[in-house]
């Protein structure tokens, strides 16, 4: 099967054309589309179609018309989409779609455009433009589609700018004519068209229209917007103006033995017009944050982190004595809200930088915290920028970006943190080329994805012991202080379970009152319904309970009402018939909850078929149910009853 979304929605089965009655149904399928290979939840379904105004019946409408789907379409279609109890996944081969195509094609044109093989970057962009049929998605009506409709038309925009480039350095002028003049009269204001259209006229002999191309686009702007071209297309202008000889085309090409693609001469009106090119390196970057001197235990992990960097330079030792081939690459640091990964990681950083000669990037992707998780678009932005990219050359969109990225991190000794990932999809655009680049990627997410696909080495954290428990309280307090109430201080660290976070929370509050005794914050974190709101700085969100709040956050509502369930049981851990008989789902869905639970770390495997919770998990989601309990929360209700029946 067939399918088509720049332009009408199209559906083909051997050529032959299949109709999606009902706009509904073409918006689901559309939507199901854009996120090919991934899944998508009923509520993002719900949000997708009708944007926060979602009728009474918007879930059956959801679940009867995927059924439509599956009934209208060819069983290929069937075969291609699966669901579970969180949602639906359609798995499209990608040249089964032309956004994909495009978007591929785009992608590996501009790669070889940045490695000089213009002629070849050229016929993958007309390749690929090729595949529009007009607007995309056009006649899809929902409120996702505008959004989406705009994102397609920028990659559009893109490829058409790349072409126009590379035909402009080739000398391929007259031909540029036609297309940008089409794009021109659909869209007047857009400045990087009318620049390469008046370049292409003055370059055929035109030099009145390119100038009447200039006066078009000065019209439109004050017109419309209040506003002046950019200072590129005034200096453009004088220059066409003034006839100046910078304008003029390259010479041609020498002998194919010594062809190289020629560029025109660069001035600064004319370099907006040149196809992206390597750029020489920037001075080293260094993105990593200083965490300071403050860093106690993980003395076995650090060295894991030693040998994996050493293997992964040199490579495996074979038996044969042939030459060891290159290690992966990517290091996956998993563990539990608060147990220290970012402090791992950037510790780990901070020693080794001098093993990474060509600099260290850093990007906190925001996966679980307060904030909103990061765009890849924009964290390769800065990545770009920072290896010495030009910002004007920065590609508009996530696949340029991404190739642009690869193509300048080959063969260089970087090291990238990806800190705080919400899971593997945010993760693989921003991995470097193959090859010499470190990467470590902190998650509360196990990255199974990462893991599978990229072939990450996974670096699990679990809580710190009794002795680096007593060093880390110590870095703040000072070993004196511990060493005068061994008793209350040990018994802190028990309070804490061994997590960094709420160690270090215990710790900065005794620091701010020299005179209170370990004893009395012991006394205070005892109680259960205290502990987590003692685990806290005021007027911060640095604690314990935000930092599983953000863990949590993104549960559906049966894993968080799993979870409330498995925190009320008396018994730990919990066996997974026990489990089954206390929420009531068939043995399939809890096996899917009980997992999504583990991929977050709110649950453990306490051995085949059990299942375990933190002790200070237990007490956040005991809170939460109490929070449910107050809101009148019908879950909590069934919960009640359930373990009043078990």
């Amino acid at each position: 099967m067939q399918y088509g979304i720049l332009g009408p929605l199209e559906v083909h089965l051997d050529g032959s054309p299949i109709p999606v009655p009902r706009p509904r149904r073409q918006a689901l399928l559309a939507f199901l589309l854009l996120h090919g290979g991934r899944r998508v939840g009923t509520d993002q379904l719900i949000e997708a179609l009708w944007d926060g105004e979602p009728p009474p019946t918007a879930r059956a409408q959801v679940h009867s018309g995927v059924s439509a789907l599956r009934t209208q379409l060819p069983s290929a279609f069937g075969r291609q989409l699966s669901s579970d109890a969180c949602g639906y996944r359609l798995t499209v081969p990608e040249a089964a779609l032309d956004a994909t195509t495009f978007r591929a094609r785009l992608a590996t044109a501009r790669e070889l455009a940045a490695g000089r093989q213009h002629d070849q970057a050229a016929r993958l962009l007309r390749d690929g433009l090729a595949l529009w049929r007009g607007e995309a998605l056009a006649g899809v009506s929902a409120p996702f589609a505008a959004g989406a409709r705009t994102c397609l038309a920028e990659e559009r925009f893109a490829a058409h700018e790349l072409l126009a480039d590379l035909d402009l350095a080739a000398g391929r002028h007259a031909e540029s004519v036609p297309r940008l003049t089409a794009l021109f009269a659909e869209h007047p204001a857009r400045e990087s068209i009318a620049e390469r259209l008046a370049l292409a006229l003055y370059r055929c002999g035109r030099q009145t229209d390119a100038l009447a191309v200039f006066r078009r686009l000065r019209g439109v702007l004050a017109q419309e917007y209040g506003v002046e071209p950019g200072s590129r297309l005034a200096e453009l202008e004088l220059a066409v103006l003034r006839q100046a000889p910078s304008l003029a085309p390259a010479p041609p090409a020498g002998p194919p033995a010594t062809r190289r693609p020629a560029a025109p001469a660069a001035t600064p009106s004319h370099q907006p017009c040149e196809p992206a090119a390597p750029v020489a390196d920037a001075a080293r970057p260094a993105q990593c944050p200083d965490r300071g001197a403050r860093f106690a235990g993980r003395a076995t992990e650090l060295a894991a982190l030693d040998h994996f960097h050493r293997l992964a330079a040199v490579g495996p030792r074979t038996g044969d004595g042939a030459a060891p081939a290159p290690g992966p690459r990517i290091l996956a640091v998993t563990g539990p809200a608060g147990v220290g990964k970012t402090a791992l990681a950037l510790h780990w950083a901070q020693l080794r930088a001098d093993g990474f000669p060509d600099g260290l990037l850093h990007a906190d992707l925001h996966g679980f915290d307060a904030a909103e998780p990061a765009c890849p678009a924009e964290v390769l932005a800065g990545f770009l920028t920072a290896l010495g990219v030009p910002a004007g050359q920065v590609p508009p969109d996530l696949a340029g970006r991404a190739a642009l990225y690869r193509t300048r991190t080959a063969g260089r000794r970087l090291l990238v943190v990806l800190d705080n990932a919400l899971g593997h999809r945010q993760v693989r655009p921003l991995l470097p080329a193959p090859g010499a680049a470190l990467t470590l990627v902190t998650s509360r997410d196990r990255l199974g994805g990462l893991l599978a696909e990229a072939g990450a080495q996974p670096l699990p954290l679990g809580p710190l012991d009794l002795g680096d428990s007593l060093a880390a309280l110590g870095l703040v307090l000072g070993p004196e202080r511990l060493a005068a109430e061994p008793g209350p201080a040990r018994e802190l660290v028990r309070l804490c379970a061994g997590l960094p976070l709420a160690l270090r929370v215990a710790a900065v509050r005794l620091a701010a009152e020299p005179a209170t005794p370990v004893a009395e914050l012991v006394g205070e974190l005892t109680p259960e319904d205290c502990r987590l709101d003692a685990l806290w700085l005021p007027g911060d969100d640095h604690g314990v309970g935000p930092a599983l709040d953000h863990s949590c956050r993104r549960l559906d509502p049966g894993q968080a009402r799993l979870l409330r369930l498995l925190a009320r049981y008396p018994e730990d851990p919990v066996d997974t018939d026990t489990a089954t008989a206390l929420s009531g789902e068939s043995p399939a869905r809890l096996r899917l909850a009980l997992r999504a639970l583990e991929a977050r770390h709110l649950v453990e495997q306490a051995g085949p078929g059990r299942w375990t919770l933190a002790p200070l998990v237990r007490l956040h989601a005991r809170r939460s149910e109490l929070l449910a309990q107050l809101a009148g929360d019908a879950d909590w209700v069934l919960a009640e009853r359930a373990v009043a029946l078990s």
